[in-house]
């Protein structure tokens, strides 16, 4: 709600200020042939204001300079332009309606002429985005902020008008016109409104969104509502992630490729991009699906959806994930025409990573299947066991102890223990940044003569191996360690 309080202030800080600046030049008697022109300017920087303010304030959470200009720029000529068409339409019909000048038709026909002045702010604001959805949420957003004020303009300038008259008189200023409070409550009312409804919808409509767990500007979210959002480094990226040069300037997508699908694709990135640990270059995303693209890591969310209990194997279990090639249609895991899909084993004449000299993958990725000519293009075998702890370049052991996670986003996956292994929210070897219950380091394990040394490394609450709490322990296979929420089962 942050965000959305962000908004409603910042909208309404910017409807003062104008209005500040514009009443000394507000005529004082009501049939000043100078009112047309004040209205009109009045209202255009109006429009002009908050609209830059809001859009500002989008611009910046969404990241990067460019966002936060283009936020301030089009917000800004939009809104002047929107509220423009909605006062012009909005004043025809406040005449037309309150024509008879009784209190109940003027409440009624500026209810009507700033619902529509509102509306139309509103959805020039999310019309300055370039996107549809938020265009109709703007719309929404802002109809509700005008109609609000519209209905309580003329009660709020009532109530004042024996204070503003007696002020006007006592420095021999005219008395006919008296709605000085009234437009005061507006600017403020239709800012702060259209900025705290346009907010509002935007997250009770969002139906996919995706937030930063781990990195530079943790918690901030993301809407995925366009057809394709871009992640990487680049300014101008829906979802830029800034500091880390191992992410490319377009290192990744999401897709929407349904109400309810939407589908990761990597961009071709040299260090690629992991889903739940493992490496991929397309696939569908599930509720909770854990992102990491170079040290960020995201974690995807869906309306009204719940996270796999087991998603781990429900991602090892679709072998293989299409690439470039894949037919239209084509349901996922289907063969590429340009190669066949990844096998459990080695096929001839392909390798693995670490285990014909070539060099192994480095502490903490998974291993990739390859062939002849580098890494296959169109599919990505994920039935590895993953060695972590060991040096770059070490071959695959034997044998040996790992760690199968048992709960969780990570249930299901395997991790060969053949070094020191670091277990915590900002380990790099297992990705677990989505346990709030555990430390950033919470524990390491190091694998000794058919036992795993378990060492808590200072932990909130606690490091436990079959339920009991320790400092100090050795686990044998079948023994559990947990940490934080996350259980895991010792395996020879």
């Amino acid at each position: 709600m942050g965000t959305v309080l962000l908004k409603c202030f910042v909208g309404g800080v910017a409807g003062i200020l104008i209005w500040l600046i514009f009443e000394a030049q507000a005529p004082h008697d009501f049939y000043d042939p100078r009112w047309d022109s004040f209205e009109v300017n009045y209202v255009c920087w109006l429009g002009l204001a908050i609209g830059a303010a809001i859009g500002g304030v989008s611009g910046w959470l969404q990241g990067g300079r460019k966002h936060l200009l283009l936020g301030i720029g089009c917000g800004g000529a939009f809104g002047a332009v929107g509220i423009l068409f909605g006062h012009q339409v909005g004043s025809a019909l406040f005449h037309a309606i309150s024509s008879s000048g009784n209190f109940a038709t003027n409440v009624m026909g500026r209810t009507v002429s700033f619902t529509l002045m509102g509306g139309s702010l509103g959805a020039a604001i999310g019309g300055s985005t370039f996107n549809g959805r938020r265009t109709i949420q703007g719309l929404i957003g802002g109809a509700l902020a005008g109609a609000m004020g519209g209905a309580l303009f003329d009660i709020v300038s009532s109530v004042s008008a024996p204070f503003v008259q007696h002020i006007r008189s006592d420095t021999g200023r005219g008395q006919s016109e008296v709605g000085i409070v009234g437009r005061a409550f507006m600017a403020l009312i239709l800012g702060a409104l259209i900025g705290l409804f346009i907010g509002l919808v935007e997250r009770l409509s969002r139906s996919a969104w995706v937030r930063l767990i781990l990195g530079r500007n943790e918690g901030r979210e993301w809407s995925i509502d366009s057809a394709i959002t871009t992640i990487g480094r680049s300014e101008s990226a829906a979802i830029p992630l800034f500091g880390d040069t191992n992410v490319s300037p377009n290192h990744a997508s999401i897709q929407r490729q349904g109400p309810q699908t939407y589908v990761l694709v990597d961009g071709g990135s040299p260090m690629g991009t992991f889903v739940n640990g493992q490496r991929i270059q397309a696939i569908p995303l599930l509720p909770g699906a854990q992102i990491q693209i170079g040290n960020f890591k995201l974690e995807f969310l869906m309306k009204n959806a719940l996270a796999p209990q087991r998603a781990g194997e429900i991602l090892r279990a679709q072998a293989a994930y299409p690439m470039q090639g894949v037919p239209q249609g084509a349901p996922y895991g289907a063969p590429s025409p340009q190669a066949p899909a990844a096998a459990a084993g080695p096929a001839p004449g392909s390798l693995y990573s670490g285990t014909s000299g070539g060099p192994g993958p480095a502490a903490g990725m998974p291993t990739q299947m390859a062939g002849p000519a580098g890494p296959m293009n169109p599919t990505v075998a994920y039935n590895q066991t993953v060695a972590y702890g060991a040096p770059a370049g070490a071959p695959m052991t034997a044998g040996g102890l790992s760690i199968l996670a048992l709960d969780g986003p990570l249930a299901g996956q395997r991790f060969t223990v053949a070094g020191l292994l670091t277990l915590g929210r900002e380990s790099t070897q297992v990705p677990m940044s989505y346990d709030q219950q555990a430390s950033r380091r919470h524990a390491d394990v190091s694998a000794g003569p058919g036992v795993l040394n378990v060492q808590d490394a200072g932990s909130t609450n606690g490091t436990f191996v079959n339920g009991q709490r320790v400092t100090t322990a050795q686990a044998r296979p079948g023994d559990i360690l947990k940490v934080g929420s996350t259980s895991f089962r010792v395996e020879a």
